[in-house]
């Protein structure tokens, strides 16, 4: 007995309505947008530079929807967003999707995208054969004959995956983009945002550090107008009013933090943390894991609130001596993809270190893994910059009995207080620490590090701003003859 051939599903008019289950869907959910928000504003500067770019919809007819007027005649993209690799039954999922809204809004939609960091590998010979076929067309667009080959190539791999009933939409209005995988993490995200706003000819002429909070400003508005519909108008002043107050850096805010010492400090403090009962210099006694968690980083959290409420620079002084974890703690609480810039006292340099300045460009680090357990959990990563702890670092590991997967010591070229030359290269350090303990954690598919740091404390804030999306981080102090837990991050 054979089947009985198969009948295209009839597209329903109620998918294309813009309250029906699939366009409200993400609306509702409440999680898992933040891949599809950093989409939209690392691709608005580039859909800002075409004249025609009209409106942006997020969360309308499904993720994002874009509108185009050119000489009073309106044309519209649809955009579907994932944040994982694309396998067949979802593709073929998305591809009906599309065409019921194109059937449900007929004329309306000029083309439908989905966009993700890559497809699995079963669907990659129809994403490489779609893109060779469409590449070529402009070259034989007087010799049509000569891509039927090809197009009968592609044809059948459409049928192999399951999408013969999809192919003449397909080739007509189905777009795919791959390649977004940075776009997991924000730091990387803001990397390039910065990268393709500065391509616009209204910033080309700025530095990186004004158009940086353009970043935070944009995720929030996308973030905060699911369902509604924004204006090219309104993107622009997002973005022209958040690298204006940038351009004022010397207006910022000074906050004191109070560790081993309790003194008066200069500039005048306009908020300020006083922690000096739970520091001894003398002893060496810091907080205990329990008053870190459960006292000093709410206290932080607050008052990153407070600042957030009360200012609109994103400038922060910091003075006060305080402990390496503290540094880390902090830069965690003001992330620079936040567009939160610190300026810190760094001795000995005479000029103060600040977050935002140019990364030393290339930066070499150096890095050595030593294998754990097989069985481990977690990653153990000692950042040895004034000098090698090493051995201290796996004295006290073995000493707790919790093995890790892998030890992993990273450092610059040369270890010593001359090490860092200044906030350059402090910048590309952080930097280069997050993206290769992100590698690492993929690599070794684990969310959990142990982290050691012995460098300059300037250096501990500009890394805790860099560490977002690396899963949860504990981080250890050193308490003479050993180290202490301090707190856990979950990032």
């Amino acid at each position: 007995m054979t089947d009985s051939p198969k009948r295209p599903r009839r597209p329903s008019a109620k998918g294309a309505s813009l309250l029906s289950a699939a366009s409200v869907g993400g609306i509702t959910a409440g999680t898992g947008f933040d891949f599809q928000t950093r989409y939209a504003a690392c691709h608005l500067p580039l859909w800002l530079q075409e004249g025609t770019f009209h409106q942006f919809f997020f969360e309308g007819t499904g993720d994002i929807d874009i509108r185009f007027v050119d000489a009073g005649q309106s044309s519209r993209i649809h955009i579907q967003v994932k944040d994982h690799d694309v396998v067949p039954a979802e593709l073929k999922s998305v591809i009906d999707h599309f065409q019921i809204v194109d059937s449900g809004l007929p004329g309306v939609y000029r083309h439908f995208t989905l966009a993700c960091p890559s497809f699995a590998p079963k669907l990659r010979p129809v994403e490489t054969g779609l893109a060779r076929f469409r590449n070529a067309k402009p070259f034989y667009d007087d010799a049509s004959d000569a891509l039927v080959p090809t197009k009968h190539e592609l044809d059948q791999r459409l049928r192999k995956n399951g999408l013969a009933d999809y192919i003449d939409f397909i080739h007509a209005k189905v777009f795919i983009e791959i390649g977004h995988g940075d776009l997991r993490h924000d730091d990387r995200a803001l990397e390039l945002f910065i990268a393709r706003l500065l391509t616009h000819p209204e910033y080309a002429g700025r530095l990186r550090a004004m158009v940086q909070p353009a970043f935070a400003e944009l995720m929030r508005a996308i973030g905060a107008s699911k369902g509604v519909v924004l204006e090219r108008a309104h993107i622009e002043k997002i973005l022209r009013v958040a690298v204006a107050s940038a351009g004022h850096h010397e207006k910022g805010i000074t906050v004191w933090i109070q560790n081993w010492t309790k003194e008066s400090l200069e500039p005048k403090a306009d908020h300020s943390l006083d922690w000096s009962s739970h520091f001894d210099r003398t002893t060496r006694r810091v907080p205990s894991f329990e008053t870190w968690n459960n006292d000093l980083l709410p206290e932080l959290r607050s008052l990153q609130k407070r600042i957030t409420a009360e200012h609109m620079e994103r400038l922060i002084r910091l003075r006060g001596k305080c402990a390496l974890s503290t540094g880390i703690a902090l830069g965690s609480a003001f992330p620079g993809v936040g567009g939160w810039v610190f300026e810190i006292p760094q001795f000995p340099s005479k000029t103060d270190w600040r977050s935002d300045a140019t990364a030393t460009s290339p930066y070499e680090l150096r890095v050595e893994v030593i294998d754990g357990d097989k069985d481990g959990a977690d990653i153990v990563l000692g950042l040895n910059i004034r000098g090698d702890g090493r051995q201290d670092i796996i004295h006290y590991v073995e000493s707790t009995g919790i093995r890790p997967r892998i030890l992993a010591f990273v450092s610059p070229t040369s270890q010593g207080a001359q090490s860092i030359s200044g906030a350059e290269d402090a910048c590309a350090l952080a930097r280069a620490v997050r993206e290769e303990l992100g590698q690492l954690l993929k690599e070794h598919r684990l969310n959990r590090t142990r982290i050691f740091f012995y460098g300059p404390f300037a250096l501990a804030v500009f890394l805790g701003q860099q560490l977002t999306s690396v899963g949860e981080v504990q981080l250890f102090e050193y308490q003479d003859p050993g180290y202490v837990p301090s707190f856990m991050l979950r990032t």
